[in-house]
């Protein structure tokens, strides 16, 4: 199958699943291609919850993360209530190990852009956020040449 219309496909998926608001349709299909092309990251899946009437996606980080993160798109043109939030916490965030509530807002933007804000049900030391990957490439080379004889 072409590429393109496998691409073209997952947009139809998207639609399929019970949405009738075209605009979050739109953004939950350029969440999924950003997630996929460009964060690399593993088993993205997308969902709609009817009782929210919200389109949310799934993912992991690495192939072994045993944590899944939910990326809920938000069209830039979009309002979004501290309520909302809210809801999607309670009702979408899975409990992670320190049963703290986690989401991930995607505020796409028509131009293809996309912000990512990640969001707890509580206020979080930054001793206790995982490093970005630039600074694990970055602790990675300090270490290597740390380890070269001079």
């Amino acid at each position: 199958m072409d590429s393109s219309v496998a691409t073209f496909q997952i947009l139809a998926d998207i639609r399929q699943l019970g949405c009738n608001n075209e605009s979050l349709c739109a953004a939950a299909y350029r969440l999924y291609l950003y997630l996929c092309e460009e964060r690399y990251l593993w088993d993205v899946q997308y969902h709609y919850s009817k009782q929210l009437d919200v389109i949310y996606l799934t993912a992991r980080r690495h192939k072994d993360y045993p944590k899944t993160d939910v990326y809920i798109p938000v069209p830039s043109f979009s309002a979004l209530s501290m309520i909302d939030i809210e809801r999607y916490q309670a009702e979408l965030a899975i409990p992670g190990t320190d049963n703290h509530r986690c989401i991930v807002l995607a505020f796409c933007d028509p131009s293809s852009s996309v912000l990512l804000y990640r969001m707890t049900d509580t206020m979080m030391s930054l001793a206790d956020k995982p490093m970005s990957k630039n600074k694990l490439i970055k602790q990675k080379e300090e270490a290597q040449c740390s380890s070269k004889p001079d």
